[in-house]
């Protein structure tokens, strides 16, 4: 379950990798994802994007049944502590939406 805490601290790395590391280099990234199979690469640009979207995504957590399969209904909660006392079964799970910001209509 992420946090806001948690996202910030993402981006906070977002920017000390665009500032401290290469970013187009696939080794850096196999070895701090410790995913042997990691072959991604993201300009400045794209991080600085992704930077941008988790700063304006709305966070917001939902039931889901124990084997993660289904919600146990469609209500968002704003906070952790909502979702937890809403869910109705000892085994339910609370995770984590990251919503983008609404776009403007057209």
């Amino acid at each position: 379950m992420l946090t806001q805490a948690d996202i910030t601290l993402i981006i906070a790395a977002l920017q000390f990798w665009v500032e401290e590391m290469d970013p187009e280099d696939e080794q850096c990234l196999k070895i701090y994802a410790e995913a042997p199979e990691a072959g991604q690469t993201w300009t400045p640009a794209e991080i600085q994007q992704l930077r941008s979207r988790l700063k304006t995504a709305h966070l917001k957590y939902v039931v889901s049944n124990e084997s993660r399969t289904a919600l146990q209904d469609r209500e968002l909660h704003s906070t952790f502590q909502g979702a937890f006392e809403a869910s109705n079964n000892p085994t339910a799970l609370v995770g984590t939406l990251l919503l983008p910001e609404a776009s403007p209509e057209v």
